[in-house]
């Protein structure tokens, strides 16, 4: 199941068994001359959306953009600077925390992504404690 391809109602019944979701996340950015801008995105995708199948874990829709500083000499890379993407993670968690959701899992598919994850989690649960 994924939320993006959900009416509401399904939600509000899915929140009445769980209150997980996973949360894809990863990257848009350069992967050599042949690779998919997208990869480190649809890692992490593609890997929620079995998980889900398979265990009954509501699927978020991907966090595909993240820390791509390092690759911005390559057209097509899309980055956030580290304050953004904090901010953007900790409003996911809110608007989800306050529909019900008690257990977030983040799919990280982007290496470049963990300090900054790392602090947004910082974030999320002191303004959760």
């Amino acid at each position: 199941m994924q939320l993006h391809l959900s009416s509401w109602p399904e939600i509000e019944g899915y929140l009445k068994t769980s209150k997980a979701i996973l949360i894809p996340i990863g990257s848009t950015e350069q992967h050599g001359p042949n690779g998919l801008l997208g990869t480190d995105a649809l890692c992490p995708e593609i890997i929620a959306k079995r998980a889900g199948d398979e265990s009954g874990i509501l699927v978020a829709p991907t966090f595909n953009v993240g820390q791509a500083q390092h690759h911005m000499a390559f057209p097509g890379t899309i980055t956030l600077k580290p304050s953004t993407m904090i901010a953007a993670m900790k409003d996911w968690a809110e608007s989800l925390g306050r529909h019900g959701f008690e257990r977030l899992y983040w799919l990280n598919g982007h290496g470049g992504n963990i300090n900054t994850i790392n602090a947004a989690f910082s974030e999320i649960y002191h303004g959760i404690s």
